[in-house]
């Protein structure tokens, strides 16, 4: 049985190996285009300390390579935009629309894609809510956000929340809390390895030992998660615990490595 337990453990310390290497090879993205009317007044605020092209202003089709098109419109789209975003969503690309100065009459975009800002007069660009639909937009919003600060906030939210989604549902789902906990374990190592990536902390982005350290952690945790889910279920439904349980560790991990970003971040 020992022998057992300690094979099982083996067997979840090469998985959580492997989540750490193929998080530390994050995939290469491509730039932000901004498009539109008042599109270059947009893409200056949206690639402030932004790394070099990541942030572009463009005109027509963005390029294949373009992770997000963010294209501005004034009124109903009209059929040079309609376009425009046909074809960037041809190529596989996110596309957020932001419409200036909505009215009740126009007819709204929703149709093009789902992510849409309204924009009203005398606001100015609502950068934070952009920032929230180029986030949810993305495939890896993680490895954008390292090059786009204006994106990290957003981008770490909705990676935390993803994640604590899935632990909760993993939980949920297993039968037994112990068969559940090397899933939920490299769940979080996952959400660590994007966190660590998207890190505005230069030393904790960089810090290759910070992500294994954190994975011994998560490994550890989970067992101590597990102890206090037993104690639990006397109370409530296993499943409500195992979710309860898996949740709630992971959004304690997310605001640990929060903790940590901002002790080394520089003054």
């Amino acid at each position: 049985m020992r022998k057992v337990g300690v094979t099982a453990i083996l067997g979840e310390l090469r998985s959580v190996g492997q989540t750490v290497r193929e998080e530390l090879e994050p995939p290469t993205v491509g730039p932000i285009v901004v498009s539109g009317v008042l599109a270059e007044q947009l893409a200056k605020q949206l690639g402030a300390g932004a790394a070099a092209g990541s942030v572009v202003f463009g005109v027509g089709s963005p390029p294949a390579n373009t992770s997000a098109l963010v294209h501005v419109i004034a009124g109903d789209p009209s059929d040079e935009d309609v376009e425009v975003v046909r074809r960037a969503t041809t190529n596989g690309t996110a596309v957020v629309l932001v419409e200036l100065w909505p009215q009740e009459d126009w007819t709204p975009p929703f149709v093009l894609t789902p992510f849409v800002v309204e924009c009203r007069a005398g606001e100015g660009f609502p950068i934070r809510e952009i920032a929230d639909r180029i986030a949810e937009a993305t495939e890896d919003s993680a490895a954008l956000a390292a090059a786009v600060p204006t994106i990290r906030d957003a981008a770490w939210a909705g990676a935390v929340k993803q994640a604590v989604a899935r632990a909760a549902l993993i939980g949920l789902a297993a039968d037994r809390f112990g068969a559940s906990r090397p899933l939920i374990s490299l769940e979080q190592v996952r959400m660590v390895g994007r966190l660590r990536r998207m890190s505005s902390a230069e030393e904790l982005a960089e810090d290759r030992s910070m992500l294994a350290g954190s994975a011994a952690a998560v490994i550890a945790s989970g067992f101590a998660f597990r102890h206090a889910a037993r104690g639990a279920r006397g109370f409530l439904p296993d499943p409500v615990v195992n979710a309860a349980v898996a949740a709630g560790a992971t959004l304690l991990l997310a605001r640990a490595l929060r903790l940590l970003e901002a002790h080394v971040r520089p003054d």
